[in-house]
Parts: structure tokens; sequence; C-alpha cells
């Protein structure tokens, strides 16, 4: 199930201030959390970013998926909003990172663990409720899909940020 606004502010704000887990401190947890929120980036293809897939000082700002990395296999460049493009600039600049280099190489191998951690430190119930739904990692990615649909974005720029190949996919499944 998608998380609600207060649910994903709740995550955030615990995560940030939260201690280090599963090979990442909660700044870094926070940062791929905020990701898959603000861009609807699947955990597997959070993992494989490098330094050089983020173009920080473009006007928007992106991320680039490898058609490698890209459970289509096509590719595609993605915004970032403006605080979140700080926010990664700011951290790759607190390490010396070559551009090949994973942007999160500690990053676990079990988004859902990780996660769940972050969930329980928020109070956040992830276990399965009444509807039979549960929160896990591609649960950001619905709450990506859901707040877009809140927002008013058109449902073809939503297609197109979700990269669907058909907008029932994207109205029927991820906009709850």
């Amino acid at each position: 199930r998608p998380l609600t606004t207060d649910e994903a502010r709740r995550l955030i704000a615990a995560t940030e201030s939260g201690e280090s887990h599963h090979g990442m401190t909660g700044h870094e947890r926070t940062l791929v959390y905020r990701l898959a929120l603000e861009t609807g980036l699947r955990h597997g293809e959070i993992r494989k970013l490098r330094r050089i897939d983020f173009n920080l000082t473009a006007d928007p700002a992106s991320v680039t998926i490898r058609a490698q990395d890209e459970k289509a296999g096509r590719g595609d460049t993605l915004p970032l909003r403006p605080d979140l493009a700080r926010d990664m600039e700011a951290y790759f600049s607190e390490r010396l990172a070559m551009p090949t280099v994973e942007a999160f190489p500690t990053m676990a191998t079990k988004g859902a663990d990780m996660l769940r951690a972050d969930l329980d430190a928020a109070g956040i119930d992830w276990r399965e409720d009444e509807a039979g739904t549960i929160i896990d990692f591609h649960s950001l990615r619905h709450t990506f899909g859901t707040m877009l649909a809140a927002s008013g974005v058109h449902p073809k720029t939503a297609m197109d940020l979700m990269r669907h190949s058909d907008v029932n996919l994207t109205l029927g499944l991820y906009s709850h």
C-alpha cells in the first residue's frame, strides 16, 4: 500500500535522525527513500545508480537510469526536485566519489528489511492490514504514483514519470 503524506513525512524525519543500520547511516537511507518517493525509482534501480548518473547542475537537475539497470530496459532521465538535488550534491561532496562509483555502495540488498526497521522507528505499521496490504520498498513507488494523481498531474505526464507504457497501469494500479 502507499504511504500517506503524513507517514512519508514521519518516515523521512525518523530515518534522518536514526541510527546506522543495514550498512547505511540514517542520512543515506533518507536520501534513498526520498529518491524512491520523489522519482518512483525501484530499489534495484537505486542500488545501481552511480555518481555519474546524477546531473545536479542542470535545470532541472536529473538522474538517469541506464537501460541495463531499468526494468523495461529502455533507460530514462527523471527530474529531481531542487532540494533533493542540493542534498545529493552535498552527499557526494562529502565523499571522494569517482564518477563511476556507486551512489550508495553499502545499500542493503533487501530493501524491505531496511525500510521496515525505519517504519518501526517512525511508528508506522507495515504489516498486513485488514485489506491484505503491506508496506514494502515498492510501496514507495506506489506512494509516488498516488501523490502524482493527488496533486493533479496529467495522467500522461504521470505515466511518463512512472516510466509506464500504458496509462491504465499508472491510473489503475499505482494511483490509490
